[in-house]
């Protein structure tokens, strides 16, 4: 268990009493290994839920800590938690040495990201197609992960999108957007890095590409980005094949990546008129995640592995 674990973990408390500052210190012991999961993973169908029925994964109420996906993996590095909810293409995987669990018993579908786009939007501005089809196989999970990162270096999510569409040759440098005459999309994007940078690739381009205008909802969570789609709040957004197969359509999760891509392409054109347009070309999958140095030290590289540890040590 990390040091904490070890010694009890303490938490103060500030509370303002009249005028004056107060601390209340609280402790309490933390036996076998911490778990930090963001909010979507510990209700998710394909996060903690499933990985109990699947894995029999228990680390028990005390050994769970609810953090921001930003905040995870320094607290993972620093040994403030054992295990996190790591993403595959995120930068700071790399960047802090963290090592990915093999999911031995293939829980997790594939996950490559598209744009999904509303079908009467298509059919207003038949544009978009082409001009969202330039971006079809141009990043790689190696070029995301790349991405990712630049963006935790001082870089907005935009400076990224936009230096890595005039990188690659879609967009000039220097280049002026159109003259939005043509009317108004809107793109959504969920509340992590990696989807800022999407949406605004998405929403740079059709702007370049086109004469729309694009106003940009950011920071939405998945459930939100989807409804807001059905609903014709947004018009597009860029979502995961194994998201939208598991945890939107309520499927069974499958591993051919064809299969699960042909799967939510007919299902969301026939529930919701949605479209679903060409892969960016990378997965980001989810993934568990621990320093490797700890992993070692408990003889951990799969999922099972951690599975059977903290059955055995965690109260």
């Amino acid at each position: 268990m990390t040091q904490k674990g070890k010694l009890g973990i303490i938490f103060a408390t500030l509370v303002v009493i009249g005028g004056g500052l107060v601390v209340y210190w609280l402790a309490w012991g933390s036996h076998g290994l911490v778990a930090g999961f963001n909010s979507e993973f510990m209700v998710r169908d394909d996060g903690y839920p499933g990985l109990k029925k699947l894995y029999g994964l228990d680390f028990g109420t005390d050994n769970v800590r609810q953090m921001e996906t930003g905040l995870m993996y320094k607290a993972c590095r620093d040994g403030d938690v054992d295990v996190i909810c790591g993403f595959s293409t995120d930068g700071l995987l790399g960047a802090y040495n963290l090592k990915m669990l093999e999911d031995d018993k293939d829980f997790w579908p594939p996950y490559y990201a598209c744009p999904v786009v509303r079908g009467d939007t298509l059919s207003r501005h038949p544009e978009l197609r082409e001009a969202l089809g330039k971006l079809a196989g141009r990043i790689d999970n190696d070029t995301m992960q790349d991405l990712n990162y630049r963006a935790t270096q001082a870089q907005s999510e935009q400076e990224v999108a936009r230096a890595f569409l005039v990188e690659v040759g879609l967009i000039e440098e220097g280049a002026e957007p159109g003259d939005g005459s043509a009317g108004e999309v809107v793109v959504a994007s969920k509340n992590f890095t990696e989807q800022a940078i999407l949406g605004d690739m998405m929403g740079l381009l059709i702007e370049h590409e086109t004469n729309l205008a694009v106003t940009r909802k950011r920071n939405l969570s998945t459930l939100a980005c989807n409804t807001a789609l059905q609903a014709g709040d947004v018009d597009m957004y860029a979502e995961y094949t194994g998201t939208a197969l598991v945890t939107h359509l309520k499927m069974k999760p499958r591993k051919d990546p064809e299969e699960v891509y042909d799967i939510v392409e007919r299902e969301y054109k026939d529930r919701w008129d949605l479209v679903w347009l060409e892969p960016f070309g990378f997965e980001n999958r989810y993934t568990l995640t621990m320093r490797p140095d700890r992993a070692k030290e408990l003889g951990i590289e799969t999922i099972s592995d951690l599975a059977r540890y903290v059955n055995e040590h965690n109260d």
